[in-house]
């Protein structure tokens, strides 16, 4: 009989017995990732910047200018960074070894980042990410972790000088964005005149230290006329006339102002100014009888657990996680009321950061029964519009892992999950998951949190100082990737002995790769069949595919750096015992790019129905199990 696998989509199934499992399934290994119908090796690894000593870094967060452009932080065990494409460089140094709680804001003023702690409560123009504006105001606002949403911050987990409040959700003011928080500022002088160029610093910042600006205009009179200087939004300020230039510091209101000519007349400065502590997003106060738009806080103690995360839900509330709990807060869209209520007391997550909110709803690992967690999502009812919980992935044996810094993020169609095996200290294992496919692939790298910028992928290390960019390029920072792939235990339908004479696989390989094929028979230990090798007379070099350094792309592989492939169909001749079920193993040993999309089994040939020889040492057993060989077997 023949048998073929003619397509791998199944992922791997760890809950039942390998011989239950889908045909094309793994029952374990790590760094083959299911996609497309093929199992593919998994990308490289390769420090960004210097590898960092000893330490972690548990936050990584792209920041975004207004013109697009990215902005990479991090924080390390005490130092908060940014990297410029080629180092890190410090923002704060000193700090205490916490997590920080980062969040993107976009308003007229300007695009930031905001990051908040026990060690401060900051906002980062991502134009001038070396300039933060310390928020902090112990009569305004609190130190905590934070989700910013239409216009508004959500603080929960507050622990500052004043209070120590884990079960209280806060908000802040929403940022109206108009001449409530913004104040316009004409006509300023800044400096004599009969120069070219001009610099110094803005009046606003002296006001106050929390303050930003932004909307510059520049304004003089050369020989030729006037002139004047526009905001880029990017920190640069472009001259009406031709070799004139100038930036602006839109933290610190440094200016450096070249006009094009000897100025003849008046210079003067036009801009606005905000305070993002004077109802903005870091004013969390509130009027004696609140109005709509200002601060609040709603407690959520039931259970005495606390919040350890917020997100937001499929029906636009706010789902505050807890251990044992989740509150649900919905705010009407006028501000004036909101309903606070437990929504659920059968769900709980281990830690902060061990959910996601998706385009499907929010997904989290349920661990309210602690010895055997469940990944779960919470979404739309199809039925209606309540909100429901469902148990998804049911094949993975999640409690295989520990949870204790687990780390959830998106990545093009997978979940990310970052965790570690039971009994290791640090984090060395990623889930990825595809809950469309209803797929789970292991990848074997240390991480503590992620960032994504397209199709590349960026993880922050538990064990040093150190970021990664992982599932790019064909090796682990300059050596092999560790791997392999194991199949299900295979009896092909039927309980009767077999031998098998050919096993074909097919793919596509790098001619630097190759591809060790082993065996296991009932269970006897895998033995080495044969290995597939790129430079081997199957493969098809006439023609070949571009192959790039990103791998979970939703499009055809591709990236920056190409690399090709060809196409291989081999075939290995077997010598096998008679065996009840066989499993294969497929380990890739060089660096290269590997795939598998198809496994034939060719003659199988079926024997006597008997159990493996191996099993069969023991006869006439006695009636308590614990004789053998008698020759009575009542006994």
């Amino acid at each position: 009989m023949d048998s073929t696998i003619g397509a791998f989509v199944s992922g791997q199934h760890t809950i039942l017995d390998n011989e239950n499992i889908p045909k094309d399934a793994s029952s374990g290994g790590y760094n083959w990732i299911t996609k497309d119908g093929k199992i593919i090796l998994a990308g490289g690894r390769r420090a960004v910047g210097s590898e960092g000593t000893a330490g972690k870094c548990p936050v990584l967060w792209f920041g975004y200018k207004v013109n697009g452009d990215k902005v990479l932080y991090r924080k390390i065990t005490d130092k908060l960074q940014y990297f410029n494409g080629s180092d890190w460089v410090d923002i704060q140094t000193g700090l205490s070894d916490v997590d920080y709680s980062f969040q993107n804001y976009s308003s007229l003023a300007g695009s930031f980042t905001v990051f908040n702690s026990t060690d401060g409560f900051y906002k980062i123009n991502n134009a001038h990410p070396d300039s933060p504006i310390s928020l902090y105001n112990a009569s305004k606002n609190f130190h905590g972790k934070i989700l910013i949403d239409s216009g508004r911050t959500l603080l929960w987990d507050r622990n500052d000088a004043n209070k120590r409040d884990r079960t209280g959700l806060y908000g802040s003011y929403i940022d109206r964005q108009d001449s409530t928080v913004y104040t316009a500022v004409t006509g300023e002088s800044i400096g004599a005149l009969g120069s070219t160029t001009y610099t110094g610093t803005l009046a606003f910042k002296a006001g106050g230290a929390s303050r930003n600006c932004f909307a510059i205009t520049f304004a003089g009179t050369v020989a030729a006329g006037a002139e004047t200087f526009t905001d880029n939004l990017d920190g640069t300020l472009t001259s009406s006339r031709a070799g004139g230039s100038g930036t602006i510091n839109y933290a610190t209101g440094d200016y450096s102002v070249t006009f094009s000519a000897i100025t003849t007349g008046a210079v003067t400065a036009a801009y606005q100014w905000e305070d993002s502590t004077n109802k903005g997003i870091a004013d969390f106060t509130k009027s004696a009888t609140r109005l709509p738009g200002e601060g609040f806080v709603f407690p959520q103690d039931e259970g005495g657990d606390p919040i350890l995360n917020v997100v937001i839900g499929p029906d636009g509330a706010y789902y505050s996680l807890k251990e044992k709990s989740a509150y649900r807060l919905s705010i009407d869209a006028d501000d004036k009321n909101a309903t606070n209520k437990v929504f659920r007391k059968d769900i709980g997550i281990p830690a902060w950061r061990a959910c996601v909110s998706t385009g499907s709803g929010i997904v989290f690992l349920n661990t309210a029964n602690p010895s055997k967690p469940e990944l779960t999502i919470l979404q739309n009812n199809p039925l209606g519009d309540a909100v429901e919980k469902y148990s998804i992935i049911s094949h993975f044996k999640f409690s295989d892992y520990d949870y204790t810094d687990s780390y959830f993020d998106t990545y093009e169609r997978y979940l990310m999950i970052f965790c570690k095996k039971l009994g290791n200290p640090k984090n060395d294992t990623i889930l990825f998951i595809n809950v469309d496919g209803k797929t789970v692939d292991v990848v074997k790298y240390n991480g503590l949190c992620s960032a994504k910028d397209g199709d590349n992928l960026y993880i922050g290390s538990p064990l040093t100082d150190s970021v990664y960019q992982i599932l790019n390029g064909f090796d682990d920072d300059g050596l092999e990737i560790e791997n392999y792939w194991d199949g299900r235990g295979e009896i092909f339908q039927t309980e009767s002995l077999k031998k098998e004479k050919k096993l074909r696989i097919m793919g596509l390989i790098d001619p630097d790769q190759a591809i060790q094929v082993w065996m296991d028979t009932d269970d006897s230990g895998f033995s080495l069949v044969g290995t597939i090798v790129g430079s081997g007379s199957y493969v098809d070099y006439s023609t070949s595919q571009a192959i790039g350094v990103n791998f979970i792309g939703q499009s055809q592989l591709g990236g920056d750096d190409i690399a090709p492939a060809y196409k291989y169909f081999c075939e290995l001749k077997l010598k096998t015992p008679k065996f009840r079920k066989r499993m294969i193993r497929f380990v890739a040993t060089g660096i290269g790019y590997a795939d598998i999309n198809t496994l034939m089994d060719r003659d199988v040939l079926i024997f006597e129905d008997r159990i493996p020889k191996k099993y069969r040492n023991k006869q006439n057993v006695s009636l308590s199990g614990l004789i053998t060989n008698l020759d009575n077997p009542q006994f």
